[in-house]
Order: structure tokens, then C-alpha cells, then sequence
């Protein structure tokens, strides 16, 4: 009877697999760490620039002594 020699079968590499299931748990990971806390709402602008209020318009009775005065836009005491 011939003896006949018994040899494992060099195994596949599997890295690449295992390289795949790495970077699909950090995309993963990244996207749970990114969207964290954040809603999908928009917030109101805080930075909208508001229009200055116009002056009062002046006739020529205005000018008179007596004639009350309105304070500045920038400040609250009158002038």
C-alpha cells in the first residue's frame, strides 16, 4: 500500500475582509460622532441685520422753539 502524503491546503487571505468591516465600523462610528447633538430644525438666525429705524419727517412747523426733540437712534437720552 502507497503512502500518500497529507498537506493543508494553503488558506485564502481574508485582510481585505477584515480591512472592509474595519472602515465600514469607522464610517459608522464617524456618523453617529458627527451628527451627535445636532437637530433638523434651523435655528433662528441670531446675525439678521435689522433696518435702522427711520427719522421722523420734519416739516417746517417742526423747527419752531418749541418743538419737542426726538432722541437719536443710538443713544436713549435726548438731545
Amino acid at each position: 500500500m502507497a503512502e500518500i502524503p497529507i498537506q493543508r491546503k494553503e488558506g485564502r487571505s481574508l485582510w481585505w475582509l477584515w480591512l472592509l468591516i474595519l472602515i465600514v465600523v469607522l464610517a459608522v462610528a464617524w456618523w453617529l460622532w458627527a451628527n451627535h447633538g445636532t437637530t433638523t430644525t434651523t435655528p433662528a438666525d441670531s446675525t439678521a441685520v435689522t433696518a435702522p429705524v427711520p427719522p421722523p419727517a420734519t416739516t417746517p412747523a417742526d423747527s419752531t422753539a418749541g418743538a419737542a426733540t426726538t432722541p437719536r437712534a443710538d443713544t436713549t437720552r435726548p438731545r
